[in-house]
């Protein structure tokens, strides 16, 4: 096998799979939240007219900036229950409490997020966590951490047992 159809063969494996990591992972956003907010959707996440009520929901919204750029950040805030990904989240209100707290005061906070934003979909990040910051506290990604360990050690376990199956030339 060539070096380029090797390459060729990682790529197409391996971006689908840092892409799906990078989407259900969970990441850390130090911002100040400006506002919150509750929308009534459908499923589809289009604002509706409530005439309907079991063909809609409510979604929690959470709007904030970046603290030294000011970039504006917004965040659904949406449980998973038993769907995917596995958050197991039932406290979207309580999150949204909190949130909302902040946003009176003001101040900064630390939401955990899993997702992307795209802006051409209205798609947002949901926010996993709030909690207000404290500049003091750092934050490790231990689950992160755990997550790459155990695919680098998978991956490593492959690649002894191909070179292990070359070498005897089965």
């Amino acid at each position: 096998m060539s070096f380029r159809v090797l390459v060729v063969l990682l790529v197409l494996v391996l971006a689908p799979v840092a892409a799906f990591l990078h989407y259900v992972l969970p990441r850390h956003d130090v911002v100040r939240i400006v506002n919150t907010e509750v929308r009534r959707v459908d499923f589809s996440g289009k604002q509706v007219d409530p005439s309907n009520p079991a063909a809609n929901r409510d979604v929690y919204f959470i709007y904030a900036e970046d603290i030294e750029t000011r970039k504006p950040h917004v965040y659904r805030n949406e449980d998973t229950r038993w769907g995917f990904p596995f958050y197991l989240k039932f406290n979207s209100a309580d999150v949204q409490a909190v949130a909302s707290s902040v946003a009176g005061e003001k101040g900064v906070a630390l939401i955990t997020k899993y997702g992307w934003r795209f802006d051409i979909f209205s798609w947002f990040p949901n926010a996993v966590s709030v909690r207000r910051w404290d500049p003091a506290d750092t934050v490790v990604p231990w689950f992160n951490i755990v997550v790459f360990t155990v695919f680098g050690l998978l991956a490593l376990a492959i690649v002894l047992r191909l070179r292990r199956r070359r070498s005897v030339g089965v």
